[in-house]
């Protein structure tokens, strides 16, 4: 039975780097992986991806921009796991990145968390703590962090 290994990832142009180093360092008949993108709350539309209605596109054009936005970056992560080889699942959530990711990774019982690292300087990262840092701190998994650049 394959392992479960999360992906986490966000919307920037870094993903692409969290996905290589999943591609990598996970094996396709040993690790089922599972990429996850949580949106802010504040421009979550729906807990899971779905048509939105025309009230909705007037009402919250940037909520659902945002969403429609994640909801391409975890097709594109998943299209490219499974063009590798992988079997792959991916989905966004509403929440705290920290919070559903741990949440996430419990849930599937998963062996490893996948994500990227922002390099910031000491006041930047006062001003933006650091969520894998956090998901290091806070959580009982392994992680495998991909550096990526200052968004």
């Amino acid at each position: 039975m394959p392992r479960p290994v999360l992906i986490a990832i966000d919307a920037s142009p870094a993903s692409h780097a969290i996905v290589e180093l999943a591609k990598r360092y996970c094996r396709p008949a040993e690790q089922a992986l599972h990429v996850l993108l949580v949106v802010d709350p504040s421009f979550a539309v729906h807990g899971a991806p779905s048509d939105y209605t025309d009230q909705e596109r007037d009402q919250y054009p940037a909520a659902c921009e945002e969403q429609q936005l994640a909801e391409h970056a975890v097709a594109c992560a998943v299209d490219a796991l499974r063009a590798a080889g992988f079997d792959c699942e991916g989905r966004t959530a509403p929440g705290d990145p920290v919070d559903v990711i741990l949440d996430t990774a419990r849930a599937l019982n998963c062996t490893l968390i996948v994500m990227g690292h922002r390099h910031l300087s000491r006041l930047g990262r006062l001003l933006d703590p650091s969520v894998s840092s956090k998901v290091i701190d806070q959580g009982q998994w392994p992680v495998l962090v991909a550096p990526t650049s200052a968004h």
